[in-house]
């Protein structure tokens, strides 16, 4: 295990995480320079394209120290300060006589949607590169990616990226580093991921600060069966404990886990179990990942690899369990919380005979995003189809491309909308109540954008908590997410110039004054359109929806009502005139009470007409009034 180095990359979006990932796959020779594609760990075709990390990627390499310094093992130093935060930084220096180790790298996501991912790679390592691009600074995924990395005690390398770049502000960057996290200007690392400046100094420096994994020995706070926690004082290494961090399917081999152990080896033939539902299952094969599978005759304490089971549903296979012995004799390591989905969107294929692809779709799909949430439901207009729970909007957005891509479908996706909490209130007073989700939002901005980013903020229903004014200025708001996803990253960037950056997680629910706006086309309710608003909305909401269906539904043989109603009462209206045939052009002349019964005559067929027959809503509406949100 002295030879072992466990850690990941953590950044902003688009700060060069993936791309610095590929210098060290050069610099170890685990793939030949100039003959791999550009960011080879982001395997998904929309990953590369749109330049972000959408998925946690691990990569087994095998490195030496070009320049071991020579200390003695038994000397080994940790040292210990407190930045001005009173978070405690730890860097430790280790050496051996063996200058050959192996580097298991996790590359994770920068975008606040994906952040369980983070979470998830941060169980698994003992230190992490902080890396910050010199030409954006230190942004608020930094600084949320580095308290995680603080809270879980991992060493933290500071890194600063893009010092090729004409517009690099290298100074500035590092006196923000400094800032945050009290270190000295000197640990610093100055590198271009791109041109592979100063990269292998930073591969070095993985080996001497960040310690090796250690043996499970001593006291140590585990979870019993029954989910409550317990003391170890003394506990045997040869016990068999493997955190799964991630999993996948393969159509040929069943259940793929992705683990990190921490006690114990595995290999193939031994029966293990899954401590979480006692389930047994037989170890098919282990391996690595060199960055594909390669398989190995067992995996060991403090390594990262992949064990494939005989185990063919996923579902049985929970990101956060624990792999242990057969008897079931060791606990499970404490590992992270299931991911909730945030907002919802229903789903329809817009031919109704591909219900079944997008099922069959779907659950493809959950193999590799476990994150994804799903039911059954029904639309009058639409179809069959289904509600998706969603951790944001990007991931909805990367979700619907992937299976109108993966899976050749065309879809129509309802925006994206918030789960409140439903009761019948404490005073059994027979009222329906709702909680909404409450977020904290973080905000790094430019002093000279602080003044508007505060209006905005105040705009969208956010309470301000703290203010941090440094060289950037750090905000700090608790929002209803229901404003968080309606527009406001957007205008944020807008009315910022594109420089302030946002971070957010889920804090509570709190109880708030909602009801159902229930959209009705002549008097009959049409659930599609309709939604849980807060009071202070429902006006606003009410009055943009209606005016838009106006627009948006063909003229009927007959009037077409288009009504809002909130808490009972109707809130919104308009109304579509209808075609009108003129009844009267075939008289000439004659008495006037003739043409007065061919009138009447209509419009009691009208009238009778709108009361059997049913309002047309092409789907073409739906889409375009769905995409404009």
């Amino acid at each position: 295990m002295e030879n072992i180095r466990n850690f990941a990359i953590i950044a902003h979006i688009d700060h060069g995480k993936s791309t610095l990932a590929d210098r060290f796959l050069e610099l170890t020779g685990t793939v030949d320079k100039d003959k791999h594609q550009e960011q080879l760990l982001d395997r998904n075709p929309i990953s590369r394209e749109r330049g972000i990390t959408i998925k946690l990627a691990p990569v087994r390499m095998t490195y030496k120290n070009q320049k071991p310094e020579n200390r003695n093992p038994k000397q080994i130093q940790n040292t210990k300060s407190k930045n001005q935060n009173n978070f405690e930084f730890r860097a430790s220096n280790f050496e051996f006589s063996n200058s050959e180790y192996i580097l298991n790298l996790i590359d994770t996501p920068g975008h606040v949607d994906f952040s369980y991912e983070v979470d998830r790679t941060l169980v698994c390592v003992e230190g992490v590169i902080l890396l910050v691009d010199a030409t954006q600074g230190v942004q608020a995924q930094t600084i949320a990616n580095a308290y995680k990395a603080i809270e879980k005690n991992l060493v933290i390398i500071p890194s600063i990226n893009k010092i090729d770049l004409p517009d690099a502000e290298v100074a500035k960057s590092k006196r923000q580093l400094v800032e945050f996290l009290g270190v000295k200007e000197s640990e610093i690392f100055e590198i271009s991921a791109k041109t592979g400046e100063n990269v292998e100094r930073l591969l070095s420096a993985v080996v001497e600060k960040i310690p090796h994994p250690q043996n499970p020995q001593g006291s140590l706070n585990l979870r019993n069966p029954e989910g409550s926690f317990v003391n170890i004082e003394t506990w045997s290494a040869s016990s068999l404990q493997a955190l799964i961090f991630d999993s996948y399917y393969d159509q040929h081999r069943g259940v793929i886990a992705f683990v990190r152990i921490f006690s114990g080896k595995f290999r193939p033939g031994m029966t293990v179990q899954l401590a979480s539902g006692r389930i047994n299952l037989v170890i098919q094969e282990v391996g690595y990942f060199l960055p594909d599978l390669q398989s190995a005759s067992e995996l060991g304490t403090g390594e990262i690899g992949y064990i494939v089971s005989n185990l063919k549903d996923i579902h049985q296979v929970r990101v956060g369990d624990t792999i242990i012995d057969e008897a079931g004799m060791s606990f499970p390591l404490v590992g992270y919380k299931k991911v909730n989905p945030m907002v919802y969107a229903s789903v329809f294929p817009t031919d109704t005979d591909d219900f079944l692809n997008l099922k069959k779709a779907l659950e493809k799909l959950y193999l590799t995003d476990s994150a994804l949430d799903f039911s059954t439901i029904h639309s009058k207009a639409l179809g069959t189809g289904y509600r998706v729970g969603f951790l944001g909007l990007l991931h909805a957005d990367v979700v619907r491309e992937r299976l109108e891509r993966e899976f050749n479908l065309s879809l129509v996706l309802t925006p994206p909308q918030i789960d409140y909490q439903r009761s019948t209130g404490r005073h059994n007073d027979g009222k329906v109540r709702y909680k909404e989700p409450i977020v904290k939002v973080s905000i790094i901005t430019p002093q000279e954008y602080v003044g508007t980013v505060m209006n905005l903020c105040q705009s969208f229903k956010a309470k301000f908590i703290t203010m941090d004014n440094k060289s950037q200025v750090a905000l700090i708001y608790e929002m209803p997410l229901s404003e968080m996803i309606s527009d406001f990253y957007n205008k944020l960037k807008s009315v910022s110039s594109g420089y302030a950056s946002l971070d957010w997680e889920f804090l509570e629910y709190r109880e708030v004054e909602a009801d159902k706006l229930t959209l009705l086309l002549n008097h009959e309710p049409v659930e599609e359109f309709s939604e849980v608003v807060v009071a202070d909305r429902a006006f606003e909401k009410a009055q943009n929806l209606v005016a838009r269906l106006k627009d948006l539904i063909p003229r009927q043989q007959y009037e077409v009502k288009i009504q809002a109603q909130y808490k009972g009462k109707i809130i919104a209206s308009e109304r579509v005139a209808p075609f009108r045939k003129d009844v009267t052009k075939k008289l000439y002349g004659g008495d006037r009470t003739r043409k007065d019964k061919l009138l009447e005559k209509q419009k009691k067929g009208k009238k009778k007409m709108k009361m059997i027959g049913k309002v047309e809503i092409p789907k073409e509406a739906f889409l375009k009034l769905f995409n404009k949100n």
